[in-house]
């Protein structure tokens, strides 16, 4: 992941490496020229020294080499601030965009609130990742090596002491490493459950609160919390331990240095300027190891985020995009069923009711929505589908937008199978308008385009077909009264509409795309009858030279359907041209009208 993602910015990071090398070596000369500049203060220098013996140069190169080493830390600090950002970033729109092509039963399993904490605060976990823990590991890597090969240099007993304190600290916390890592996923996964908790019932607000169900919602609040918080305070003592640990070896390697040190320079072995130096590269020791230490912990917590990450890039949806996909036709096409059977798979399976044996153990399995559901529609023709609720009415119209696929049997558009049409080009020739409407914070015009006018690959909607939709849908009024037009900025979910005026937008959207299959799934279902019947010649015109599909409880709506289908527990019970199913007495459907659907269908 890291390599494919830093690909693109292989100049950047040649360039930081570049920085970094300068950095280190700046760090590791400044201190040769703080041991200069004391043991030319003290008489003691050596002849032989490339560095100079005036004090004022050699205060002026210390001087240089830190200013150069700060200057250099800063590009190298904006340099990998900007390549974490635009590599997680461009994690982010990958991950997103994977996360919206997968099927819908994941999306039913998933709250918003988890897929929040796994696009947003997972992968930003992932930018410290790809940028600074990778050039600060490295980068104090590299200087702690460098300090003690020099350490090594002038006295191997210091070097000794120093690769120790070194070991041990490193040693200490790899010895945690797995138990962090399994920590830091435990909160993630924590994390993931509280949001998804608090936006379920923040959304559900209206209906929680007048209920008397805020006790229940604070009750279920506090365990998360607690979750969080133990999992959290056990991170933060191990954490703890660990730094505490780290400080003391090095109060240990810093005075076993300064022992070493007394005794050679009081041997005469070791000038007053080594001893200084030998001091200031452990004490300098100190902050590389923390920082390495540090950025082991930010990558436990990254591989916690990387895993979490995989987790939703290895899934792949079921619903799967042809490669060579067919092209349908631009007229009405014929929709045809042959043996269509289907259950949903995002929800709790049944077990096998017979008797486990040894042989045959019993098994979990889905219970069917739809079985061998067979019919035809031809070009043109209006389909009402009737049935009770939980019948397979709207699993129909999933299918038929493949938001699932057929676990048996095939669905065809003209004779082309679903499977074999690209989902975009499905989608495009298929219209859907349902009860729910979803509505964003966004302009009326991007509303109804669902923001097609930002994809360059598709023609633009013109303001005029949008007003003149608005129009026909008697929405006129509506977008005249409102403050800035089409530009004006709707609230998400649709607040301060009505139902009607959404269930309308949702029609206009509909229209501006001109389908050729047009589904209406109890789309005037909540309405009342006043507005309802500002859809009946809107319905009129949409349906007029296209193939339709209507889900209805209504007999107004029925009215206008050429054929109807009566679905039973997830089978058809009936099926033929209204016409003659009413004028057949024995038939159900004439007992629906006798009865009244809403009656019996309720």
């Amino acid at each position: 992941m890291l390599r494919h993602y830093l690909r693109p910015h292989r100049g950047r990071v040649a360039l930081l490496f570049l920085l970094l090398g300068g950095s280190i070596a700046l760090q590791l000369i400044a201190p040769q020229l703080l041991r200069r500049f004391v043991d030319t203060a003290a008489g003691s220098t050596s002849a032989a020294s490339l560095l100079p013996s005036n004090l004022y140069a050699v205060a002026a190169l210390f001087f240089v080499a830190v200013l150069a080493q700060k200057v250099i830390y800063m590009v190298t600090v904006y340099l990998t601030e900007d390549l974490g950002w635009a590599t997680t970033n461009a994690l982010r729109g990958d991950l997103t965009a994977h996360v919206l092509r997968l099927d819908m039963g994941f999306h039913k399993l998933r709250t918003p609130g988890e897929l929040i904490e796994r696009i947003d605060s997972d992968v930003g976990q992932l930018a410290e990742y790809f940028s600074q823990i990778i050039v600060n590991l490295l980068g104090n890597g590299l200087l702690v090596a460098g300090i003690l090969a020099l350490l090594f240099r002038e006295d191997w007993r210091v070097g000794l002491v120093g690769l120790g304190y070194a070991l041990v600290v490193l040693l200490l916390f790899r010895a945690i490493q797995e138990r962090m890592v399994a920590l830091f996923s435990r909160i993630s996964q924590a994390s993931a459950a509280l949001l998804g908790f608090l936006e379920e019932y923040m959304t559900g607000t209206e209906d929680v609160v007048p209920n008397g169900g805020g006790g229940y919602v604070m009750g279920r609040l506090f365990p998360l919390l607690n979750t969080q918080a133990g999992l959290r305070a056990r991170t933060y003592t191990l954490s703890t331990v660990v730094s505490a640990t780290s400080r003391f070896l090095y109060a240990v390697a810093l005075a076993a240095t300064m022992g070493l040190s007394a005794l050679a320079f009081r041997a005469g072995t070791m000038t007053i300027g080594t001893v200084f130096l030998l001091m200031f590269y452990v004490g300098l020791l100190e902050s590389p190891i923390d920082t390495v230490q540090r950025e082991l912990a930010n990558i436990q917590r990254a591989l916690a985020s990387v895993n979490r990450t995989r987790e939703f890039f290895v899934l792949r949806p079921e619903v799967n995009d042809p490669g060579a996909a067919a092209a349908l036709p631009v007229a009405p096409p014929a929709v045809a069923f042959a043996g269509v059977g289907f259950a949903y798979k995002d929800r709790p399976p049944a077990l096998a009711t017979a008797e486990p044996t040894a042989a045959e153990p019993a098994v979990a399995n889905h219970d069917p929505v739809l079985q061998d559901i067979t019919f035809d529609l031809a070009p043109g023709r209006v389909l009402g589908v009737l049935g009770r609720t939980g019948s397979g009415k709207t699993t129909l119209t999933r299918l038929l937008f493949r938001l699932y696929d057929v676990d048996a049997g095939a669905i065809t558009l003209d004779g082309i199978d679903l499977r074999a049409v690209a989902l975009g080009e499905l989608r495009r020739h298929v219209g859907l308008v349902t009860q729910d409407v979803q509505l964003f914070a966004a302009s009326v015009r991007d509303n109804l385009t669902l923001f097609g006018n930002y994809d360059p690959a598709r023609p633009a909607f013109d303001d005029a077909a949008i007003v003149a939709t608005l129009e026909t849908l008697g929405l006129g009024p509506w977008l005249r009264g409102l403050p800035a037009g089409l530009d004006t900025v709707l609230e998400s979910g649709g607040k301060g509409l009505s139902a009607g005026e959404a269930q309308l937008l949702a029609f206009a959207r509909v229209f501006l795309r001109d389908p050729r299959l047009v589904v209406l799934d109890e789309a005037s279902s909540r309405l009342d009858p006043a507005t309802e019947q500002l859809l009946e010649r809107a319905i009129d015109r949409l349906l007029a030279g296209r193939t339709g599909i209507i889900i209805a409880h209504r007999l107004r709506t029925v009215g206008r359907a050429d054929d109807i289908l009566i679905l039973d527990n997830g089978r058809v019970v009936e099926h033929g041209p209204r016409v003659a199913l009413a004028a057949d007495p024995g038939s159900r459907f004439t007992q629906l009208l006798q009865t009244g659907l809403e009656e019996v269908l309720a």
